[in-house]
């Protein structure tokens, strides 16, 4: 794989996250991304837009 796809992977990936209510925030996220073996996750969520943006998807997926 190559690094460009593992990022759109890892990007895709964060957002399904998001979306399924099981997180609360980016960072726990980025936490079980690396867990999946994504050690890039960091650097690859390291930007104030991409982190509000997960973290209101979170959010949202709280939502009743």
């Amino acid at each position: 794989m190559t690094k460009s796809v593992r990022k759109d992977y890892v990007l895709r990936r964060a957002e399904e996250l998001a979306r399924s209510g099981d997180f609360t925030d980016w960072g726990l996220i980025e936490r079980a991304l690396r867990a999946e073996g994504f050690p890039e996750a960091r650097q690859w969520l390291d930007d104030k837009f991409i982190r509000s943006e997960l973290t209101r998807m979170c959010a949202d997926a709280k939502k009743p």
